[in-house]
């Protein structure tokens, strides 16, 4: 069920970022940088499984302004017999307009590793960019520092983290979000590890 919510969400964003972007993404003087993550998807163990899906999209630059969006330093590793890491991330860019404005997205620093003989590591990390507006706005969005790790034997570890940037308005404003230093671990025989975490800016 959070999985369900957290793609809507991060669907309902990607489709509100693409509606609102002007004609040209990049203006006269704007800078706009999309990289899309450093991204690794290993299946080492006999019989294992790895799933990665990646999804970056680059934010909007006004008028001088700067987005820059990373998209996340990804690593999805499944090294247990018969493991499976399965690892979903959405980046969806800022927004900055005006003098010196900066929105900057990274999508989080994520790692998703099961290595236990049949563990799973399910790992789901959205992070949405926040809105820089005036001379001097910056609006910062991290999405946290993920780690989702599956070790024991027939363990499940889950991780679901949801970061939506904030707005920063007005000449020297500013908004931050980080997401908080998620680790989510599941190392025990037959163990369960279940994390969710949404951080929202204002």
């Amino acid at each position: 069920m959070r999985a369900i919510l957290f793609s809507s969400l991060a669907a309902v964003a990607v489709i509100a970022s693409i509606a609102s972007a002007p004609a040209h993404a990049q203006a006269v003087g704007g800078v706009s940088i999309t990289r899309g993550g450093g991204n690794v998807n290993v299946a080492r163990g006999a019989f294992s499984g790895a799933s990665q899906s990646i999804a970056t999209i680059g934010g909007t630059a006004l008028r001088g302004g700067r987005a820059i969006t990373n998209g996340g330093n990804n690593r999805n590793i499944a090294l247990g017999r018969d493991s499976f890491a399965g690892q979903d991330v959405t980046t969806v860019g800022g927004l900055a307009s005006g003098r010196g404005a900066r929105a900057l997205t990274f999508g989080g620093n994520n790692t998703n590793v099961a290595r236990g003989f049949g563990s799973t590591a399910l790992q789901s990390i959205t992070t949405q960019g926040g809105t820089a507006l005036g001379r001097g706005a910056v609006a910062l969005t991290a999405g946290g520092f993920n780690s989702n790790v599956a070790a024991g034997r027939f363990s499940e570890a889950d991780q679901q983290v949801l970061t939506l940037g904030g707005t920063a308005v007005g000449r020297g404003s500013k908004n931050l979000v980080f997401g908080g230093l998620n680790q989510n671990k599941a190392l025990g025989f037959g163990s369960t590890a279940s994390q969710s975490v949404v951080t929202v800016g204002q």
